[in-house]
């Protein structure tokens, strides 16, 4: 019997092609590599290219992930198995906002 995560990963490779189902998959790894208390204010937003987009609403915690940026690069890439993401782009703005909404980005 196959785990049903194994299952999903297979399938979504299938259907989106195996690079962007390992860029899926850092996303859906991001919670638990940052904590959940910290992943409540620093959403994984998208990958572009090869940088993941984190948006967070807390400037402290914006300083503290840019502080940490190249271990969580590594340890995301490791959950996937593959090298996806090779830099994290920080942008501050209120949880729920629209981009271009007038405030400023960390990076």
């Amino acid at each position: 019997m196959f785990p049903l995560k194994d299952l999903l990963t297979d399938a979504l490779s299938a259907l989106m092609g195996p690079r962007r189902a390992r860029q899926a998959a850092v996303l859906d790894a991001w919670p638990e590599v940052v904590g959940e208390m910290h992943a409540r204010h620093a959403h994984a937003a998208g990958i572009r290219g090869n940088v993941l987009v984190v948006v967070t609403d807390l400037p402290a915690l914006s300083y503290e992930l840019g502080l940490r940026r190249g271990d969580l690069v590594d340890t995301l890439n490791e959950r996937v198995g593959e090298r996806v993401i090779e830099e994290i782009h920080i942008v501050m703005r209120p949880l729920g906002a629209p981009p271009g909404d007038g405030h400023g980005e960390a990076g």
